[in-house]
C-alpha cells in the first residue's frame, strides 16, 4: 500500500530528479499534511523528521540537515524498503538509457549529450 502510493507519486514526478529526492519530498509532504488516508496514517505513525548535527554557521538557524527516521523496527524497515525501491528505480532508468545508446553516441571515449 505504501510502496504503491509512493510509486505512483514517483512516476508522476519530474524524471530529472533523483528518486531519493522525490522520496524525501513525498515523505515530507505526507508528514506536513493532515491525516486523510491510510497511507498518511502509516507515514505519520512510522516516520519522523530528525535533525542531523552539523557545523554551526553565522545565521540564527540551527546547524545540521534534516533526515527521516523510522519510529519503530517496522518503520525503519519500511524506510529501508522505500530507499531500496528508489535505488532500483534509478538503476532501471540507467539501464534503459544505456540500452538505447549506439556506437555513434561516443566521441573519443566520452558520451555525447543525449539531448
Amino acid at each position: 500500500m505504501i510502496l504503491e502510493a509512493f510509486a505512483e507519486y514517483l512516476h508522476a514526478s519530474d524524471q530529472s530528479l533523483p528518486a531519493t529526492e522525490v522520496l524525501s519530498r513525498w515523505i515530507k509532504e505526507r508528514l506536513d499534511a493532515p491525516v486523510l488516508t491510510n497511507v498518511d496514517r502509516v507515514v505519520h505513525c512510522e516516520f519522523s523528521i530528525a535533525r542531523v548535527a552539523g557545523k554551526e554557521n553565522c545565521s540564527d538557524k540551527p546547524a545540521g540537515k534534516l533526515a527521516f527516521k523510522g519510529n519503530s523496527k517496522s518503520g525503519r524497515q519500511l524506510l529501508k524498503s522505500l530507499y531500496e525501491y528508489c535505488q532500483s528505480y534509478e538503476q532501471q532508468k540507467w539501464a534503459r538509457y544505456v540500452h538505447n545508446l549506439k556506437a555513434s553516441d561516443f566521441r573519443a571515449g566520452e558520451l555525447s549529450d543525449p539531448n
